[in-house]
């Protein structure tokens, strides 16, 4: 296993217990894993489109935030830009269609068995770490 994936591992993990206890992110630890992602794949020598992206769609994430007047959570949008600076495309779009695809059946879950409302808010940093998770073990 490379440190690549042991430090994405460990920043969503980190990331998305935090989400999920107080509906935050640490911005220092997203940051710090935004410019090493930036040294790895500098150090990779990754193609310049393999960056822009997921870098445009952790862009495109930010702005719905805006848009949407928070009803996607800003600290998301960050967390996906930084993704993008260490993922490749591949496991970029990888990640985020699982996590996806959990956090809509956590939602489905959460109102069919436990009647929430569709207002209720859910984390997504969580479901990406799944996202990774089972995409790295897939």
């Amino acid at each position: 296993m490379e440190i690549r994936h042991i430090c994405t591992l460990v920043f969503l993990l980190a990331n998305g217990w935090k989400d999920w206890k107080k509906h935050q992110i640490s911005l220092l630890m997203t940051v710090l894993f935004a410019l090493a992602g930036i040294i790895f794949s500098l150090m990779d020598r990754r193609e310049i489109q393999d960056l822009l992206i997921p870098g445009g769609t952790g862009l495109m994430f930010l702005a719905l935030s805006i848009l949407t007047g928070g009803a996607l959570g800003m600290g998301d949008g960050w967390i996906l830009l930084a993704l993008g600076t260490a993922l490749h495309t591949e496991e970029y779009v990888r990640t985020l269609c699982l996590g996806m695809i959990c956090a809509a059946v956590y939602a489905g879950f959460l109102l069919i068995v436990r009647r929430k409302d569709r207002k209720t808010e859910i984390p997504l940093v969580p479901f990406l770490f799944l996202g990774y998770l089972g995409g790295f073990l897939w």
